[in-house]
């Protein structure tokens, strides 16, 4: 799979970056502000990977497809580190059994996976963001002011905003969400003041000391890993800004999609309406139960302190559930204001909400876990054999369908779409579906046509097709050429936001031959386009099988000997065996000149291997007895079995003055000369 942004950018990109680090031009690798500076510099260390391991001789030289994988593989390696990474921390805030699940969840989410695999920016940004919070969260969970675990934490928690300010713009969310991190620890502070253990001004001054050397540790990193920043750092610091003002001021070159409808801007519902479609049922049902698992659960254990002074929910301690309540509160917090940040900008993809995915997962987790911990205690109130391992069986079954999930949608994640609100057919129908998933299956089948390789092929998006096909492939806008495309494609995307409305007008009137469908979605419809036809013949050879046209080349004849007659065929339905082709060249008086005998569609083609709706063009050469021929002359065709040289049937009205060649001929011409 090669996303659109990958072939019209990435690819490049990474080109470019390391082209310029390597010659010491490092002005040149501020190339683009959202300043997607860790991408580059992952791809370029794939580059040097794969080149370097071919000039050894450890791997082949492979060709495009192996060096995308290696391009692509350093981003899939970091941003599973980072879930490796966030393991610890989620432990310490929330135990160890939460972050068994909470990291599942996030490992194997199918819309994080999927964007994990590509050269691109937000897989790195979520992962970036995430760690930088938890981090943060980290540093406040039980510590003192000055441990030095504290610090190390906090400084982690910088090294990662850096990273993430390096990667996307959108990142700068994490200033205002460190900033509530302190304000939150400084809460748990005032008790100490007001016992007068500790001085408001110390407070105060600790809490900004944290603040600056967080934004210190982010500046230090974002500067040194961006060769860039080294020669000019307000020029890469302005490309930022203008890219975030470009990007957020004006909508989607090609505009957009939302509720069925082509639009500029699809609004505040945009993003809800694409996080449940995105999100997995068990992140859906987790995220929404959590409030009511903890209201019921504080009910009830209010309820049973006022019978025997035993709660009833046991699943942490006072002390641990008000930490473990504070970050998931905080959690909430950066979900709710990161989709209100990027609600505002009239550009809108799903894609943009990645960064919020980890947190639902956190989130769905603790909802899990919760449900879990409030049904084991329901379950001592109940002895029945059937109902005691029921706990057990619902916190295992959450383990397991994550990875049959993501399994069952490998390789195609990106196609994934939440089955609780009716999946890819609910989604194709409401937001913008397709990012060039199935172009690479377009290509397979062009390329296994017989003619696949004629004409060029006609798409949209054409740097996304290209690399898979053993073609030239050109802009839609080439069907309107006579004889100029073989084979076109219309994409589900280019359908929904109407991107060259004249084309998908053409060939809706068309049947498309093929329609790559993956997990319920029809991502694109080929067409084949008819070849302009010298000489309209229409007619029928059994039930299948219809002549639209021919061409006759006889320029040559004198020389060669050689008569060139070119068959426009169409199969109207399935056809079950491998017919032959009489070809007959007639005189005025019905003998033969010339003959051949041959597959209609040449053999490249025979014609048990046609397609209904397919379009057959053979050009088929007759030697000729030339100094015999001369006047006007005829040309009969039809086709038999083989085996028992019956004719098919011919459905066609007669040509006037023809000689007579057999029942079932159909004679083309008269021909002078």
């Amino acid at each position: 799979i090669i996303t659109v942004d990958e072939a019209y950018h990435w690819f490049d990109r990474v080109n470019i970056f390391l082209g310029a680090v390597l010659r010491g031009h490092f002005a040149a690798t501020n190339i683009i502000g959202h300043p997607g500076v860790t991408t580059m510099w992952l791809g370029a260390l794939g580059t040097l990977l794969h080149d370097g391991l071919a000039t050894m001789g450890i791997i082949a030289p492979g060709g495009a497809a192996l060096d995308r994988a290696f391009v692509r593989l350093p981003i899939a390696v970091v941003t599973s580190l980072c879930i490796a990474l966030a393991f610890p921390l989620l432990r310490r805030l929330f135990g160890r059994r939460m972050a068994l699940l909470a990291a599942l969840f996030w490992l194997a989410d199918p819309f994080m996976v999927a964007h994990s695999q590509l050269l691109h920016l937000d897989a790195l940004l979520a992962s970036f963001v995430m760690l930088s919070l938890l981090c943060a969260l980290a540093a406040y969970q039980g510590e003192h002011i000055g441990s030095p675990l504290r610090w190390r934490m906090w400084i982690a928690s910088g090294v990662c905003g850096g990273l993430a300010l390096l990667t996307k713009s959108p990142s700068i969310i994490l200033l205002p969400m460190i900033g509530l991190v302190l304000i939150a620890d400084s809460r748990s502070r005032i008790a100490d003041w007001r016992a007068g253990r500790v001085h408001l001004s110390s407070l105060v001054l600790r809490r900004l000391v944290m603040l600056l050397a967080w934004l210190a540790v982010a500046v230090v990193v974002w500067f040194a890993l961006w060769p860039a920043a080294w020669v000019d750092p307000l020029g890469a610091a302005g490309r930022m800004f203008r890219q975030a003002e470009a990007d957020g001021g004006s909508p989607h070159g090609w505009g957009n999609f939302f509720w069925g409808q082509t639009v500029d801007d699809p609004g505040p519902l945009f993003y809800p309406v694409a996080l449940l479609l995105r999100l997995t049922p068990w992140a859906t049902l987790g995220a929404l139960a959590l409030p009511f698992v903890i209201w019921l659960g504080r009910t009830t254990n209010d309820e049973r302190r006022t019978t025997n002074g035993n709660p009833l929910v046991t699943w942490s301690s006072c002390h641990h559930v008000m930490k473990e309540g504070r970050a998931l509160l905080i959690l909430t917090i950066f979900i709710l204001a990161f989709i209100a940040m990027m609600t505002v900008p009239p550009k809108k993809f799903d894609r943009y909400m990645l960064p919020v995915f980890p947190a639902i997962d956190i989130m769905a987790a603790a909802g899990i876990i919760r449900i879990y911990d409030t049904l084991k205690q329901w379950r001592t109130k109940n002895t029945e054999q059937s109902k005691k391992h029921a706990p057990l069986v619902l916190y295992a079954l959450f383990c397991v369908l994550p990875c049959i999930n993501l399994a069952w949608y490998h390789p195609y994640e990106l196609a994934y779409y939440n089955q609780l609100f009716g999946g890819g057919a609910t989604a194709a129908r409401v937001i913008p579906i397709g990012w060039g998933e199935g172009y690479e299956q377009v290509a397979a089948y062009i390329n296994a046509q017989p003619n696949g390789r004629d004409h060029p092929v006609a798409a949209w998006f054409e740097p996304v097709l290209r690399p898979n096909l053993d073609n030239a492939v050109v802009p839609l806008a080439w069907i309107d050429k006579p004889g100029g495309v073989d084979y076109a494609m219309l994409y589900i995307d280019q359908i929904q936001r109407r991107d060259v409305p004249e084309a998908i007008d053409e060939l809706s009137k068309l049947t498309p031959i093929h329609t790559v469908r993956i997990h319920g979605i029809d991502y694109a419809n080929i067409y084949q386009l008819p070849q302009p036809v010298s000489v309209a013949r229409p007619a029928d050879f059994g039930d299948a099988i219809h002549l639209r046209g021919y061409d006759v080349n006889a320029s040559n004849i004198q020389d060669s000997g050689v008569l060139t007659l070119t068959l426009h065929w169409q199969a109207t339905a399935p056809v079950d065996k491998n017919y032959t082709m009489f070809i007959h060249v007639l005189n005025e008086r019905g003998e033969k000149m010339g003959q051949a005998d041959v597959p209609p569609g040449a053999p490249r083609s025979p014609t048990s291997t046609w397609q209904t709706g397919h379009y057959i063009d053979a050009v088929q050469t007759v030697p000729v007895q030339a100094d015999q021929l001369t006047g006007r002359y005829w040309i009969a065709i039809g086709l038999y079995n083989p085996q028992t040289f019956a004719r098919l049937p011919l459905h066609a009205p007669p040509a006037p003055g023809a000689p007579n060649d057999g029942a079932n001929a159909l004679l083309l011409g008269p021909f002078q000369r």
